[in-house]
């Protein structure tokens, strides 16, 4: 792919995202508007657009904030962090730095399942998690449209609120080892939670 069709591609998706967020309440102006400047100063809860940004090497196929979902993330490339936008996550600012919980897939692995219909036998993925507390970054005062989380080679994560969408932290290289084929489960069985 060329850089004008990934940026034109890029420039779609953030459009059709804004589409939705309107759509579904999460735009300006609706009843579920992103944090405003008066809410903020009365550190009253709004919501904003959830988005991810991985820098992994490894598809991330759901992640959430306290519990809300933020669907899922593809490995990023050197002008695009890998995720899209999701509508919306409740966030109530403050004063004090405020700590989120971050679960996102880490891993996973495949086993063989008969199917309860049929005599078939399917491959159905088993994912494995993490998680952590995390520090919010708030890069601006008074009214956050949307929270980024990021996700590191090293497993570390970083959750910021911004009124702007922000451009990949890092660029990482398109030929990078991408590692999104998970394996087959020890005995091809289910494993124990």
């Amino acid at each position: 792919m060329n850089r004008q069709f990934e940026f034109r591609e890029l420039v779609l998706r953030y459009f059709l995202a804004a589409v939705i967020m309107v759509i579904t309440g999460c735009g300006k102006g609706s009843i579920a508007s992103p944090v405003g400047d008066a809410q903020a100063a009365r550190n009253e809860p709004g919501t904003l657009a959830l988005v991810g940004y991985n820098y992994t090497d490894r598809y991330i196929d759901s992640f959430s904030v306290d519990g809300q979902g933020g669907g899922n993330i593809n490995v990023s490339s050197p002008d695009s962090g890998g995720g899209g936008i999701v509508c919306c996550v409740l966030y109530q600012p403050g004063p004090k730095p405020k700590t989120v919980t971050v679960r996102w897939q880490s891993d996973a692995c495949y086993y063989r399942q008969p199917s309860s219909y049929s005599n078939e036998v399917y491959n159905t993925l088993h994912s494995f998690y993490k998680e952590k507390k995390v520090v919010v970054t708030e890069t601006t005062s008074g009214k956050g449209e949307y929270m980024e989380v990021h996700f590191y080679p090293d497993d570390s994560v970083q959750v910021v609120v911004t009124k702007e969408l922000s451009a990949p932290r890092l660029s990482l290289s398109k030929e990078r080892n991408d590692q999104s084929d998970f394996p087959r489960c020890p005995n091809d069985k289910k494993p124990a939670e």
